[in-house]
């Protein structure tokens, strides 16, 4: 990470003025949303319990280049060479030693470079710190390493997979998904004691559920078997192609589909729909997902941590789509062994899969349970007990 000119315009504070300071500080980047909403997550549960927190954006430490950059680099990269994503993902999944040159060499341009986040931790004095994205562990791992701070650092992985560039040894905790990435912890020199797998933290309207029946009817969707496609907050997924396998499609199901900020992709979603005998509700970016997933049997999307999770929680079953080589993946494979989730390899065939699939009641049924086996709506609420009482 290299840090700039300090920027705080993007933070936020919980319990009143009190927040800025002596509160949890918790550290996200707005590089995939599933960062940020992560972070969110915690914090609405620091809020439910009455706790003074602040949320910061850790790309507004940088310069503003620098936040472009870092941001489009990686959204151009997985949209358009997600192989190359995934060779270097592949190639960067090794811890190595503090003396190596190539761990050196970044140290030392983070550390000539991070007055203004040495600035934000002195100001903040925070009683403890939570990441949810893996920018800012490097230099707190070092800054602790050099007794120039003393409180507790956390981090929270996002996906089922915990990448080496996690990975440092001044962390005081590390939250992950499941079993198996605490056991991946440990094989890249993490120490068991200091693992919690908590889950992935999401918004606590996740873990409330309300029957499909009732969510149609507050959302004035028609009262059919309902398919939600889900290309995230990026708008990123290959929605279009999977409506229009439906041209040609008189199934009695009802489409839901969710185009986030990506405007270009809501705008040709609402043409396909028009030209479909199938009822379709389009929606760019929305605030009430949770409404939207209990109003679906079927939620196709690509396999986010964060949107995954989110799924489990509501307990639904999962049809993925185009996963990215590395972290989503992985996630896909952990969700198809659970059995939590189907692969939807055939996106033109859209229609011919969904439709078979919502048929097949005794499938649906073992999907919903293997949902609701592994899920971990609580996961937030956990991390917020974890950061207060000092682990």
């Amino acid at each position: 990470m290299s840090v700039g000119e300090l920027s705080m315009k993007n933070s936020t504070t919980g319990s009143g003025d009190a927040a800025a300071k002596n509160g949890i500080l918790i550290l996200h980047a707005t590089a995939g949303a599933g960062h940020t909403r992560a972070a969110q997550a915690i914090g609405a549960a620091l809020k439910a319990r009455g706790e003074a927190f602040q949320l910061v954006d850790i790309l507004d430490c940088t310069p503003a280049l620098f936040r472009r950059m870092y941001v489009k680099s990686y959204i151009d990269l997985v949209q358009k060479a997600p192989e190359l994503w995934g060779y270097l993902y592949d190639r960067m999944d090794v811890v190595r030693p503090a003396t190596s040159k190539r761990v050196k060499a970044r140290l030392a341009f983070n550390q000539l470079n991070s007055q203004p986040f040495k600035k934000l931790l002195k100001e903040s004095a925070p009683r403890a710190i939570v990441c949810t994205h893996f920018l800012p562990l490097e230099l707190l791992s070092d800054l602790k390493g050099r007794g120039k701070i003393d409180v507790p650092v956390h981090a929270v992985v996002t996906d089922v997979s915990p990448h080496a560039l996690w990975v440092y040894p001044n962390i005081d905790c590390y939250h992950v998904a499941t079993a198996s990435a605490a056991r991946e912890l440990v094989r890249k020199g993490y120490p068991a004691e200091k693992i919690r797998v908590t889950g992935i933290p999401v918004d606590p309207v996740f873990a409330e559920r309300t029957a499909g029946p009732a969510a149609r009817a507050k959302l004035g969707l028609p009262e059919k078997p309902t398919v939600l496609l889900s290309s995230g907050g990026f708008g990123v997924g290959p929605m279009v192609e999977a409506l229009e396998s439906f041209r040609a499609s008189s199934a009695e199901i009802s489409l839901v589909v969710v185009a986030g900020k990506n405007a270009e992709l809501e705008k040709k979603c609402r043409e396909v729909a028009k030209t479909l005998r199938v009822p379709v509700t389009v929606h760019g970016f929305v605030t009430n997902m949770h409404e939207l997933m209990d109003a679906a049997d079927l939620i196709v999307t690509k396999p986010g941590g964060l949107t995954t999770t989110e799924v489990l929680a509501k307990g639904k079953p999962m049809a993925l789509v185009s996963p990215i080589p590395g972290q989503e993946q992985r996630n896909c494979e952990y969700l198809l062994e659970a059995g939590a989730a189907v692969r939807l390899y055939d996106v033109g065939d859209a229609a011919f899969y969904l439709t078979g699939w919502l048929a097949d009641a005794e499938r649906m049924k073992r999907m919903t349970a293997a949902a609701k086996a592994i899920a971990r709506p609580r996961a937030a609420n956990d991390i917020a007990g974890a950061l207060l009482g000092g682990v």
